[in-house]
C-alpha cells in the first residue's frame, strides 16, 4: 500500500523499520493504559542507542506512532539527529 500510494518501498534497505513493543512500560498502548513516559524514556533511548550501533548509517528518526511525540527531545538531545514525530509533521505542514 504505501509503495502504490506514496512511493514509499518498505523493503528499501535505506529504511530501518523498528517497533516499540518491547521498550519496558510501552505494553502500555496495547492494553489501553496511560503510557508512564518517565518511565519509558530510557527505554526508548537504549532502543536507539542500539540501532544506531547497528546501523550507524542512520540520518533521521521519524517515529511515527501517536504516543511517542514525548520522547522526541529526549531523542534529539541524545543522538542530535532529526527527529520528526505526528507534531513536527503537522507543524511542518501548517507551515
Amino acid at each position: 500500500v504505501l509503495l502504490n500510494h506514496c512511493g514509499f518501498d518498505v523493503d528499501d534497505d535505506r529504511f530501518l523499520i523498528y517497533g516499540c513493543q518491547d521498550v519496558p512500560g510501552f505494553d502500555a498502548v496495547a492494553k489501553g493504559e496511560k503510557v508512564d513516559i518517565e518511565k519509558v524514556t530510557p527505554g526508548m533511548v537504549a532502543m536507539v542507542r542500539k540501532l544506531l550501533e547497528e546501523m550507524p548509517s542512520l540520518r533521521a528518526i521519524l517515529l511515527e506512532c501517536t504516543e511517542l511525540p514525548p520522547y522526541s527531545d529526549a531523542l534529539r538531545a541524545e543522538f542530535g539527529l532529526p527527529v520528526f514525530d505526528a507534531i513536527t509533521c503537522a507543524d511542518f505542514f501548517i507551515s
